[in-house]
């Protein structure tokens, strides 16, 4: 969590499923999540991603995507000095940037790099104007002016139960991009393990049971180590576990 002058204030974990954590797994989730930027010309920069279960590597190929994708933010900041401009082809360059660390990785450890396949959902969120993209499952929910939506619908794969990677070919024909004009007022980023908790999938639309109090909490007056600790322990709870057993993550964030 954090607060600067750009009025953000955020929370985010990745917690281990019980199935992975039965059969030993690391998580294959990550997260990052930053202010970039000062002033009116600064933006909340998140991503979360999704290790493939299947990749044995997957939890390396997560992690490397986010770290990479807030440092294409980082270094468009301080060359651009905002992302007023930011399009996609500056968006479909980052995640191609992305891709490569992957692969780099994949030769250090001999391996494919399907074997660190990974999804990503990313936000830029300036004061009045917000860039999204996402490759794969998982989702983005905003408020903007009270009313609460869905960014993209989660993506399926070509067959039943599987999705896109960061790691296939031709990755830019499925990724999704969307700029949303106007002041986001709150943010959430999470992996498919929160689907069917934080979504309404009949309607399309998030399940504002699951978010209220979330949200409410991280404008609360407790201590960022308290919170964090309650965002945790709430993931793992049997309430939550007894819906999915998958890694879940799940970044917030307010403007205060």
């Amino acid at each position: 969590m954090d607060q600067d002058e750009h009025r953000w204030r955020f929370l985010a974990q990745s917690v281990t499923g019980a199935s992975h954590a039965a059969a030993e797994l690391p998580c294959q989730d990550s997260h990052a999540v930053a202010v970039v930027g000062e002033g009116d010309a600064a933006a909340l920069v998140a991503c979360v991603a999704d290790g493939a279960g299947s990749a044995p590597h997957s939890d390396q190929g997560s992690a490397i995507a986010c770290e990479s994708l807030l440092a294409s933010a980082r270094r468009h900041y301080a060359e651009a000095g905002s992302f007023a401009e930011l399009d996609e082809p500056t968006v479909v360059a980052w995640v191609a940037e992305a891709r490569q660390n992957v692969a780099r990785r994949a030769e250090e450890l001999a391996c494919d790099p399907r074997d660190l396949a990974t999804t990503i959902c990313a936000a830029v969120v300036g004061p009045e104007r917000a860039v999204f993209f996402q490759l794969g499952d998982g989702a983005m929910v905003v408020t903007r002016q009270g009313v609460h939506g869905v960014v993209f619908w989660p993506q399926s794969g070509e067959y039943a139960n599987t999705t896109n990677f960061l790691t296939a070919d031709k990755f830019e024909q499925k990724l999704e991009f969307a700029v949303a004009p106007g002041r986001i007022e709150e943010l959430a980023l999470m992996t498919d393990g929160l689907e069917r908790l934080a979504l309404q999938f009949d309607a399309r639309t998030p399940h504002l049971p699951f978010f209220a109090p979330l949200f409410k909490a991280i404008v609360s007056d407790q201590d960022e180590e308290t919170l964090a600790a309650d965002l945790a322990t709430f993931l793992r709870s049997p309430a939550i576990e007894s819906r999915s057993h998958d890694d879940k993550t799940l970044v917030l964030a307010t403007r205060n």
